[in-house]
C-alpha cells in the first residue's frame, strides 16, 4: 500500500510539474523578444530618467535632483510650446477625423474607380515625414512656390510660411494630408463591420439616411472613432518630423511644439539633462494616452 501511495504521489508531482512547464512555455518563447525590447527600449528610457536628474557643469555630470523639472515648470517657453502643441492637436485631429470620415463613408458606399482613388490617397502615407515636409516647404517658397503663388494673393501677397499663423497652418495641412489615408482606413474598417441587416431593419422602420446615420452608424462606430482619436493624440505629442522639415520651429519660435522644443534643447543646445526632463514629461503624457488607448480598445472589443 505504501509503495502504491508513493507512486501515486510521484505521478501527481510529475503532473503538476508538467502543468507548470506548459504554463510557462509561452513565456519562454517570448523571452528573447522581451529581452531585445528591454535592451533597445527600456534601457534608453531608464537612462533618460537618470539624465533628467543631472546636468553638465564644467564638463562633468552633476546630480541635481528635480531642479530640471522646476526649471521647466518656471519656463515660459515650455508653456508656450505646450500651448502650440494643443493648438496643433485640436486642428490636426479635427480636420483629419472630418476628412477621413467623409472619405470612409464614400468608400463604404462604393466609389467609382475606388481602387485608383485609394491608391492616390495612400501615396502621402507611404512617403516619409521628412520627404513630405521638404516638399510642402518648397511649395510655399516666396519666389517659386506653387501653392504660395496660387493662394498667396488671397492673403495680400504675404509669404505664408514666414508668418506664425501661416506656418502653423501649413504644417497642420501637411500633417492632415499625410495622416488622412491611415485614419480613413481605420474608420472604413469600422464601417464595414456594421451588418447591412441593421440598415435594412432601420429602413423598414421608416428611418431616413440621416436618422440611420445618427441612430445606427454613429453609435456602432463610436468605439472605433475613440480609438482613432486617441491614436492621433499620441501622434500629436510625438510630432517633430513635419515641423523640423517645414519650419524648423520658425518663424522665431512660433511653431516650436513640445517635441521640437525637447529636440532643440537636447540636440542643438546640448542641454541633455533639461531635454531628458522634457522627454520624461512627454513619456508620462504618452503613458496616459496609451492607457486611454488600451481602454478604448477594450471598449471596442466589448461593443464588437
Amino acid at each position: 500500500m505504501y509503495a502504491v501511495a508513493e507512486k501515486a504521489r510521484a505521478r501527481g508531482m510529475l503532473g503538476r510539474i508538467q502543468e507548470h512547464s506548459h504554463r510557462f512555455y509561452p513565456y519562454l518563447l517570448m523571452a528573447p523578444a522581451l529581452i531585445l525590447i528591454g535592451v533597445v527600449s527600456m534601457y534608453p528610457t531608464l537612462y533618460s530618467f537618470y539624465l533628467a536628474l543631472t546636468t553638465v557643469r564644467k564638463g562633468e555630470m552633476v546630480f541635481i535632483g528635480l531642479e530640471n523639472f522646476a526649471t521647466i515648470i518656471a519656463s515660459r517657453q515650455f508653456w508656450q510650446s505646450l500651448q502650440l502643441t494643443l493648438i496643433f492637436g485640436v486642428f490636426y485631429i479635427t480636420l483629419t477625423m472630418l476628412i477621413s470620415f467623409l472619405l470612409a463613408l464614400a468608400f463604404n458606399r462604393g466609389l467609382s474607380l475606388g481602387a485608383l482613388c485609394m491608391t492616390l490617397i495612400f501615396i502621402p502615407w507611404v512617403l516619409s515625414e521628412i520627404t513630405s515636409g521638404v516638399m510642402w516647404r518648397w511649395m510655399f517658397y516666396r519666389d517659386y512656390g506653387v501653392l504660395q503663388n496660387l493662394i498667396g494673393p488671397l492673403f495680400g501677397g504675404v509669404t505664408l510660411i514666414a508668418t506664425p499663423a501661416g506656418a502653423m497652418g501649413i504644417v497642420t495641412a501637411a500633417s492632415v494630408w499625410r495622416s488622412t489615408a491611415f485614419t480613413m482606413l481605420l474608420l472604413l474598417a469600422g464601417l464595414q463591420t456594421i451588418p447591412k441587416e441593421v440598415y435594412e431593419a432601420a429602413a423598414i422602420d421608416g428611418a431616413t439616411k440621416w436618422t440611420a446615420f445618427w441612430k445606427v452608424t454613429w453609435p456602432l462606430l463610436r468605439p472605433t472613432t475613440l480609438v482613432t482619436v486617441v491614436f492621433l493624440s499620441i501622434q500629436v505629442v510625438n510630432a517633430v518630423g513635419m515641423f523640423l522639415a517645414i519650419t524648423e520651429g520658425g518663424p522665431g519660435r512660433a511653431t516650436e511644439v513640445l517635441p521640437l522644443h525637447m529636440y532643440r534643447e537636447a540636440i542643438q543646445y546640448f542641454h541633455f539633462g533639461y531635454g531628458a526632463a522634457l522627454s520624461v514629461i512627454m513619456f508620462f503624457i504618452n503613458a496616459i494616452l496609451a492607457a486611454v488607448y488600451i481602454r478604448a480598445l477594450r471598449s471596442e472589443s466589448a461593443w464588437a
